[in-house]
């Protein structure tokens, strides 16, 4: 006869030794990746082509800094408007929202990053332009001037220097209102010729007008870092067999050719979309970053993502409607196989509506907010990135250690249908951590305190870890400088051991690059079927290959005019 208690012993250990083992992380501080510049976003309150009393509001901006915890803000310079070519904005407009933000971010001392992007030179430094006539436009004497900034065509060589002038011009508005401009694009999206402020540059042309002009910019802002050329991540690496390779035809290998160009970039800057407003592949991410970092590793120089949105706010989301937790996998592949110092988001707001291009209405967040809210607020400018190895393909993590701040976070994501039990490994690692969660039920909810081993990950989750203070006014002597880092304050505990220095940012990526390959499950679409258009096609023009034409890459983007009319949506 069996013993009944022997017997359901045994059957609970054979039913325990059915069920997967805990995932385990394995964390190595020894390992020191990139320095973290900022996390953010673009514009303000609401969307520029608002009213001024719209686009300022005190309790979005206190919102945006103490809660979402953006240390990076994106903004457009707008030419001055005329009769013929109006303007979403103006310098008016602008300057109380850069004020605010800026001011009530010194008061917090977080070290707030302003970035500024040009859609358009003024149209009087701009020639007539079009597919089939090029070049010969600015050639007729006088040159013939697009009537507006809108359209795309063309910036005149002659006029360069002009263009260098208005971009000093700028960021003296800036400096006079107290705040010192970090980072410059001389040109938004350059490929595309749009409806709205837009301006062409063939590859090469674009890295002699960034020599020109950005020697003239340095020469006046030295500090100021120029950045570029905000190209599409799917088109610069769209090479090879699979199309993810990096790709020796466009913009940043443009940069990297042309030795006064590369003298004056201080960041290669991409846009993490395929077309200008679809959301890239979650599945492929991984490859393209790698692609784009192996791209650039020889110049030393940072990875930067500029702009991205597409991104629905539902969850997890599916192919056709990407959603929380494809932004999710998106920032983990940018930070774990791009090894970016900077990921900015396209609008951070708009009022009349939530939609898939901002993560708020008003200072209503969206799923998206929380979603950013798990890296922006707990990993800070000057945190230094880790390795971090998965035993679980579908467990997906980066890690941070900030020696100012004494902190360390780790950002941990469940890709897969079921619950996940965690346990951190590694030396001198916090035996503590304070646990916030964003999943299909749950919006960045604080968790209470938590150890390091049999953590749990609910099915479709990311759950932020965080050991020490991640406030900077809480820190005594944090110093704001330069990339965020600096001092020695104290704020908080910290269970760490090593430390590391924060000098000089690199983006160049030193050892392995982090656990797992990203879930395909989860895969957008290159393609969206809600693309209502109205607009005409954006003539994309670029020249063509040396010794063979264009490759099928090429062809692929004469067809974004099909979704040119959804990126007023983006932009107007």
């Amino acid at each position: 006869m069996v013993n009944m208690k022997t017997g359901i012993a045994a059957l609970t250990l054979a039913l325990y030794a059915g069920q997967a083992a805990a995932a385990e992380l394995t964390i190595d501080r020894g390992k020191k990746q990139q320095i973290i510049e900022g996390f953010g976003m673009f514009g303000g309150a609401d969307v520029w082509w608002s009213s001024s009393e719209a686009v300022l509001d005190q309790a979005w901006t206190h919102q945006v800094i103490d809660d979402l915890g953006i240390s990076m803000w994106r903004n457009e310079y707008y030419p001055d408007a005329s009769a013929a070519a109006p303007q979403d904005a103006d310098w008016a407009k602008q300057r109380p929202v850069v004020e605010l933000l800026s001011k009530y971010a010194a008061e917090r001392k977080v070290p707030l990053k302003v970035l500024l992007t040009i859609w358009s030179p003024p149209a009087g430094d701009k020639c007539l332009g079009a597919e089939a006539t090029g070049w010969d436009k600015c050639a007729k004497s006088p040159p013939e001037r697009p009537a507006n900034t809108k359209g795309g065509n063309i910036i005149d060589p002659g006029q360069r220097d002009a263009y260098a002038a208005w971009l000093v011009k700028g960021l003296k508005l800036y400096r006079d209102s107290g705040v010192d401009v970090y980072g410059l694009s001389i040109q938004n999206e350059p490929l595309f010729w749009q409806g709205y402020n837009s301006c062409f540059y063939e590859q090469g042309y674009y890295a002699d007008t960034l020599a020109i002009v950005g020697s003239k910019i340095k020469a006046e802002f030295p500090q100021v870092k120029l950045f570029g050329a905000e190209n599409m991540l799917g088109i610069e690496c769209g090479a090879g067999a699979t199309g993810d390779a990096f790709d020796n035809y466009w913009y940043t290998a443009a940069i990297m050719n042309n030795p006064g160009a590369a003298a004056v970039v201080d960041a290669y800057a991409v846009h993490g979309y395929v077309d200008g407003v679809t959301a890239s592949p979650t599945s492929k991410l991984a490859k393209l970053w790698s692609s784009f970092q192996d791209g650039i590793a020889k110049t030393g120089k940072p990875a930067w993502m500029t702009e991205t949105s597409g991104y629905f706010h539902e969850w997890p989301g599916t192919a056709a409607r990407p959603g929380g937790l494809d932004l999710a996998q998106a920032m983990y592949a940018a930070l774990s196989f791009g090894h970016l110092t900077a990921w900015v988001y396209w609008q951070g707001s708009g009022k009349d509506a939530l939609n898939e291009y901002s993560l708020m209405q008003g200072t209503t967040p969206g799923k998206n907010y929380y979603v950013a809210k798990q890296f922006y607020r707990y990993i800070r400018p000057g945190a230094r990135m880790v390795e971090v190895t998965s035993s679980d393909p579908g467990v997906l993590a980066v890690a941070f250690e900030h020696e100012a701040m004494q902190s360390f976070t780790v950002v941990a994501l469940n890709t897969t249908d079921k619950p996940q039990s965690l346990d951190l490994t590694g030396t001198s690692l916090p035996s503590e951590y304070e646990a916030i969660r964003t999943s299909g039920t749950e919006d960045a909810k604080s968790l209470g305190k938590v150890s390091g081993k049999g953590l749990s990950l609910p099915a479709k989750s990311v759950t932020t870890f965080v050991n020490g203070n991640v406030y900077e006014h809480l820190a005594a002597n944090l110093g704001t400088g330069g990339s965020g880092t600096g001092g020695s304050g104290a704020g908080g505990t910290n269970g760490s051991g090593a430390t590391t220095g924060v000098g000089g940012t690199n983006g160049a990526s030193t050892g392995a690059t982090g656990s797992g390959a990203i879930n395909g499950a989860a895969a957008s679409s290159s393609t969206s079927s809600d693309a209502a258009s109205d607009d005409s096609g954006c003539g994309c023009r670029t020249a063509p290959r040396q010794g063979g034409g264009l490759r099928s890459a090429l062809a692929a983007l004469l067809g974004f005019a099909l979704v040119a009319g959804r990126r007023r949506s983006r932009h107007r």
